[in-house]
């Protein structure tokens, strides 16, 4: 994706993501996005110019499903374009462990416009956004 001028990078690790979309997609389709260690990488065309950055898992998992939508040409989203009802049912029936499962999500956005005092030009931008959700508590005991 290096020709494109607008793309997102999302890279994060989700076990219950994984295991809904293997249910609709061979292993050598699960290849194309999810790296030997677990996480999944994906890079997307962005439609509809700048995205903002999400700010809790939430919006993460409606980014991730916005990119899936726009892009159907990519392994993901042709597996999310033809099983969309199913995957995202299943996805709201195990919506509390899906958010519970997000773990260090890394989003890379690049960006080029037109600069707006020379528009013969073109200015970049290189966002990188990354949340981390922590699974430690701590109990006090109050006598």
């Amino acid at each position: 994706m290096a020709e494109l001028e607008n793309y997102a990078e999302l890279k994060f690790t989700n076990a219950v993501l994984i295991d809904i979309f293997s249910r609709y997609a061979s292993n050598s389709e699960m290849a194309e996005f999810v790296a030997s260690d677990g996480s999944i990488d994906m890079k997307f065309k962005m439609i509809n110019g700048v995205m903002e950055t999400p700010k809790c898992c939430e919006q993460v998992l409606s980014l991730m499903y916005a990119l899936f939508e726009c892009n159907p040409e990519s392994a993901i989203g042709r597996i999310y374009s033809a099983h969309k009802v199913d995957i995202l049912r299943e996805t709201v029936y195990r919506l509390a462990m899906v958010l519970d499962g997000f773990s260090d999500v890394k989003l890379t956005i690049h960006s080029t416009a037109a600069d707006k005092n020379d528009p013969e030009k073109k200015v970049s931008t290189h966002t990188e956004f990354t949340l981390k959700q922590s699974k430690t508590s701590e109990t006090k005991v109050i006598e």
